[in-house]
């Protein structure tokens, strides 16, 4: 029975080959550590703590100059190792480092010559950092480098890295470099899934911000963040967003190492979605979608809000089959050789599981729980399952008690993720949050903006990006058409009209455009 409940975990998390070879890095790994003790091998080490770290480069150049990286220096075992490299961000964007505890000099580089190497004589910026093994708390954000005429260099030990090459991604003006893909892209396959599970580090270095979008952002359109399992990724959604009404609703992504401590992840989660600090709170209101394991990620996160007006409102929340209660097989799987993080938090009697409903949910906040009970009612291990988590685990009593529905599905544990009747609902359930914006607005919105080609050396890429989207709404708010919704829409409308100092760069331009191209579209002519 043992050996059966252990399996089903495993086949959970992939395969038992999978493990197997988890198992041996983990020993050479070990062994590596013995004979040279470098801070990169103990970061790979499962049964070590390492920290997630973020923050933004201030100050650096922008646009489509030479390429910049965020490296992490060791000052501990190796003084100068290179232990992790944040590649391809660009100013005043975000970049993402996962370390183990030591100090550090957190170094940004420029490739100046272009020639393929990040060195020391490239570094435009530095900032130590000193990450205690004592720290309760793994998550070290606002750790932001700044860029300043006095700041270079500061680098004593040579180092070169490569320059990582990048695929050919659509760049978005306002996310991070990179973090604008497709559900068919690499970064969401199954190997990088079954890496996020079996070595947690690797996948960092490959996927650092955990953040993913499917399109620019609009500001109009209701978030919904959808939120993997454990082994799984963004593309397990693929069939829901397939069926969601894109000219409303825009995707986000969780995409994290589901081997990693759960609780380390649901601060991210929050620090990334929910502190109003890394997302700046918006104008509508948050959906989350969790799967399996994601639900605890999520649950973890939510505990962690502390009611400021910073953080973004939560219309409403979805778990689907998630073991709130744990997995009875955890329990077991905590005495195999080798311990991915997230399973120690999964046992039904682990610290994580016994406080994960320690504080209750944002009240008002509608909250769905859909499990699943398995084609057929299947049965496994003497319990009803969906194939992989027990009914019972997907319905303890806290999670039940707080939960404005509860609705079973007769799916297996991924199945129901592409069920028609389970999409239907769980759409349906999204699409009952709307939009702040009114219809008249929406349907405005809809149409667009400008189409005229528009001269970089006058109009910045944003300023394109907003007149091509929004030029025909600015129109109809700036001639009485519409109505301002809010009081930053009012100050807007007061700034196009010359009733206030313009401030907004985005008034800046419809002004400018207004100027150079009045014969092309009077500032009454509304889209």
């Amino acid at each position: 029975m043992k050996r059966c409940a252990l399996l089903l975990l495993l086949a959970l998390c992939f395969s038992g080959c999978a493990y197997v070879g988890t198992w041996a890095k983990q020993r050479y790994y070990a062994r590596q550590l013995r004979h040279s003790p470098r801070q990169k091998t103990s970061k790979h080490l499962l049964d070590r703590s390492t920290f997630f770290v973020f923050g933004q480069v201030l100050g650096a150049p922008s646009g489509s100059g030479p390429r910049m990286a965020v490296v992490a220096l060791s000052s501990t075992a190796t003084p100068g190792e290179v232990v992790d490299v944040s590649p391809s961000i660009r100013g005043e964007s975000y970049y993402g480092l996962n370390l183990p505890p030591g100090d550090y000099t957190l170094a940004a580089v420029l490739d100046r010559n272009r020639d393929g190497i990040y060195s020391e004589s490239e570094v435009i910026a530095v900032r130590p950092l000193q990450l205690e093994a004592a720290a309760e708390e793994k998550i070290r954000g606002g750790i932001d480098i700044q860029v300043s005429s006095d700041s270079r260099g500061g680098v004593a030990t040579a180092f070169r890295v490569p320059v990582r090459d990048e695929p050919p991604l659509e760049q978005s003006l306002f996310y991070p470099k990179g973090t604008l893909r497709r559900l068919d892209d690499p970064i969401f396959s199954p190997a990088m899934a079954s890496l996020g599970m079996y070595e947690p580090a690797a996948f960092m270095e490959a996927a650092p911000m955990m953040f993913y979008a499917l399109e620019e952002d609009s500001g109009y359109k209701v978030p919904v963040i959808f939120v993997h399992g454990i082994g799984g990724s963004a593309r397990d959604f693929d069939d829901i967003v397939a069926a969601l009404d894109r000219r409303r609703y825009t995707p986000w992504f969780f995409h994290y190492p589901s081997g990693s401590d759960l609780g380390q992840l649901g601060a991210m989660f929050y620090e990334i979605y929910l502190s109003g600090a890394t997302i700046p709170k918006a104008d509508n209101p948050l959906v989350i979608v969790a799967h399996s394991m994601g639900g605890l990620v999520v649950r973890e996160a939510l505990n962690r809000r502390r009611g400021t007006d910073r953080e973004p409102q939560i219309a409403t929340l979805i778990t689907i089959a998630s073991p709130l209660g744990g997995h009875p097989a955890a329990a077991r799987g905590v005495h195999a050789p080798v311990v991915i993080p997230s399973w120690r938090n999964l046992d039904p009697k682990s610290r994580f599981i016994e406080s994960l409903h320690r504080k209750p949910l944002p009240a008002g906040m509608p909250y769905h729980l859909f499990f699943a009970r398995g084609e057929h009612h299947l049965i496994e291990v003497g319990e009803q399952s969906d194939g992989v988590v027990p009914v019972a685990n997907q319905l303890p009593a806290e999670a039940t008690h707080e939960a404005s529905e509860l609705l079973g599905f007769d799916c297996s544990h991924t199945g129901v993720l592409h069920d028609p009747s389970a999409i239907s609902r769980i759409v349906g359930t999204i699409e009952t949050v709307k939009s702040v914006y009114p219809p008249d607005h929406l349907k405005v919105l809809d149409r667009g903006g400008y189409a005229r080609e528009l001269p970089p050396e006058d109009f910045s890429p944003i300023d394109r990006y907003g007149l091509r989207q929004f030029g025909g709404y600015i129109d109809a708010l700036v001639s009485g058409q519409l109505q301002p919704i809010n009081a930053i829409q009012r100050q807007f409308v007061d700034e196009c009209t010359g009733r206030q100092p313009v401030t907004f760069p985005l008034a800046k331009a419809w002004l400018k455009y207004q100027r150079l191209y009045a014969s092309d579209l009077p500032v009454s002519a509304a889209k």
